[in-house]
Formats: C-alpha cells, sequence, structure tokens
C-alpha cells in the first residue's frame, strides 16, 4: 500500500524562459517552489508524457524550439535531455498515449505538426490550411487527432495511421463548424470520450459535441450558457499589436480550461476579468453555470491534480502561482496557498503524485 503525500506543478514563464517547479501537499493544498530550469525565449506550451517521465516545452522566440526533459518523479527534477529546433512557431503541444508522436497547433502558420518523440524531435508531417489553428489533442486510443482553428470558426477531426511504428500520418476525417464569432480554442474529452468540449475564446462559453468513438466522428449538441459574471464583457474577437486599449479592457478574452477527472466540473479562464468561471455537467452532459472565483492576474493556464481535489492557476500579469481546493459537492472553488512564480506564466502541466509507502 502507498499513501498520496504530494504531487509537482510545472509553470512555463515566457518572460523568464524558464520552467518553475512546484510541489504541493496533498493533505494541505500547500505549495512551494522546488526549482527554475532554463528552457529558452518565449517557453509556452509544455506537454507531459503520460508515464510521468518526460516533459516538453515549445520556445516561441527567434529560436523556436521544442525542449526535452526527463523527468524524476519522486523529486520534480528535470533533466534536460535535448533541444530541437523546428521551423513553427506552437500554440499548442500534445502527446499521443503512446508517448510516441507529439502533435503541434501553429497560431501564426495556420498549420498542424507531427513529430516523433523523444530526445531529439523528428518533424514527420506538417497539414497547413487551418486559420489561426489554436489546439490539438488526441483521443485516449490513439487513434484521432481534434484541431481547432480559431479564425474560421471550425473543428477538424484527423484520424492517425501507423502510430506504433516509424510511418504514423494524420489523414482529414471531418470538419464541423460552430457558430460565426466563438472563436474555438482549446478542447477536452469527457472521462468516457464520448463527448468533445470545446471552449470560446471570444465568448469564455463551450460547445459540447457527441462522439463516435469507433469512427471519430461529432454532432453537435449544446452550448453553455454565457456566463452572468462576465455580463460586463462584450463578445471578444482577434487581438492585434494595434487593438487600442479601451477595447482590450471591454472585451472577453478566454483561455484554457480543464475538466474534473470525474467529467462533473469544468473551468474556463477568462483573462479580462482575471476569473475562473465554473459549469457543471448534467445528466444530458450540457453545461450549467455554478459561479465563479477570482484568480491571478491574466490567467492563460491552470491545471487539475490527478485526484480532482485541487486546481492550480497562474497569471501572465502575475508574479505568483495560487492552489484552489476543490469542492467534491459544488465544484467550488477555495484558495489554500500561493507562493511567488515567475513572470508571464502561462502554462501548466502536473506530474502524478508522488507515492509513499505505509508502514
Amino acid at each position: 500500500m502507498s499513501e498520496q503525500t504530494s504531487f509537482y506543478a510545472f509553470v512555463s514563464n515566457a518572460a523568464d524562459g524558464d520552467i518553475a517547479v512546484f510541489r504541493v501537499e496533498c493533505a494541505t493544498g500547500a505549495i512551494a517552489p522546488v526549482a527554475r530550469h532554463p528552457a529558452g525565449e518565449a517557453v509556452m506550451p509544455m506537454a507531459l508524457s503520460a508515464d510521468g517521465k518526460a516533459l516538453y516545452a515549445a520556445t516561441r522566440g527567434v529560436q523556436r524550439s521544442i525542449v526535452t526533459y526527463s523527468l524524476d518523479q519522486g523529486t520534480g527534477r528535470l533533466t534536460h535531455a535535448g533541444t530541437t529546433p523546428i521551423e513553427a512557431s506552437l500554440a499548442y503541444l500534445s502527446l499521443t498515449p503512446s508517448d510516441t508522436w507529439l502533435l503541434g497547433a501553429s497560431y501564426g502558420e495556420n498549420s498542424l505538426s507531427l513529430y516523433r518523440a523523444g530526445r531529439k524531435i523528428e518533424l514527420r508531417q506538417v497539414v497547413e490550411g487551418f486559420v489561426h489553428a489554436h489546439a490539438v489533442i488526441a483521443s485516449a486510443d490513439g487513434r484521432f487527432a481534434y484541431v481547432t482553428s480559431l479564425g474560421s470558426d471550425a473543428v477538424f477531426c484527423f484520424s492517425i495511421t501507423g502510430h506504433a511504428d516509424d510511418d504514423a500520418r494524420i489523414e482529414f476525417v471531418q470538419k464541423v463548424q460552430v457558430e460565426a464569432g466563438f472563436g474555438p480554442r482549446h478542447l477536452r474529452f469527457s472521462p468516457d470520450q464520448r463527448t468533445l468540449y470545446v471552449s470560446s475564446e471570444f465568448r469564455a462559453t463551450i460547445a459540447v459535441f457527441t462522439r463516435d468513438v469507433e469512427t471519430g466522428q461529432l454532432a453537435a449538441q449544446s452550448v453553455s450558457p454565457r456566463a452572468p459574471a462576465l455580463a460586463h464583457l462584450q463578445d471578444g474577437r482577434v487581438r492585434s499589436a494595434q487593438t487600442d486599449a479601451a477595447t482590450l479592457a471591454s472585451h472577453v478574452w478566454s483561455a484554457d480550461f480543464q475538466i474534473t477527472p470525474d467529467g462533473r466540473y469544468l473551468y474556463i479562464a477568462e483573462r479580462t476579468s482575471s476569473r475562473l468561471v465554473a459549469y457543471r455537467v448534467t445528466r444530458e452532459r450540457s453545461l450549467h453555470y455554478t459561479g465563479y472565483t477570482d484568480t491571478e492576474m491574466q490567467p492563460r493556464g491552470f491545471a487539475i491534480d490527478p485526484s480532482g481535489r485541487y486546481l492550480v492557476a497562474c497569471g501572465e500579469k502575475s508574479a505568483h502561482v495560487s492552489v484552489y481546493a476543490i469542492d467534491a459537492d459544488s465544484g467550488a472553488l477555495a484558495a489554500v496557498s500561493r507562493c511567488e512564480g515567475g513572470l508571464g506564466a502561462n502554462w501548466i502541466e502536473i506530474a502524478g503524485q508522488t507515492p509513499r509507502e505505509a508502514p
């Protein structure tokens, strides 16, 4: 028998160009810094391997790259294993369940990339034609990948073939449209993989799709209500360096969203208001708004620990990282600890909890 005592949270700091490691105690939710590891200019998206032994991070500076680290699950220590220059500026990075293949979505290059994972990253395929591709995730069986095209208000489904060997390819299956102006950003599966949730960057709502696990195809089911907590904001739009400050301060600008391991609650980060908005999943798999929590300034990334007890959040304009306890009955968040972090914090990955042998 082993007792879970803690877990490690990894935060990429774009402005500092490093990855910060934090230890969170399971009994109390107390967070403490452990180490900082250099990564590269504008390090942003990360992907943690399913076995918890490797962490990948993409840098988006002048020299774009994917940095590979080996991870000691007992100490949270990262060891640099390799840095591979790449062509694309990746807004999102994820792994197939086998940990063999990396998928990358490039907002600026409007493309989806397939890489072989490892110490040295190998590019295998690039698919172009996605207007502002923002996220890509693979199904639990490794057979399908789903990509958001924020600029064309569409979600794409691809099959992944030959993924067990060196001939993996991604092939088009389906394109589904969301409402014009939705701005699809991130994606999450329900625990049983029969539902795909897609977040809206411009409304902070979530579209619900039923999913055929055999064919991978999607069918639109519903869209969550607009949160009353964001009623003071207008629908967002694609931003540029020329967008004036008044517009930026009055428009929805959502980012990451996460689902609890039991599939009961969804949370979405809204950066203009610096809030985490919560939804409950109903029996019909629609979403019911339950409330919001003020969090770190301009929250881009956050994560939920494997037990579903804690949520860890950071902010692009905050130098701190916060931990919230998740109420099992209501999904409400309660702040339990906070500590100093880095600058430009934007992405969080959480490693499996550290076991301790019971006497």
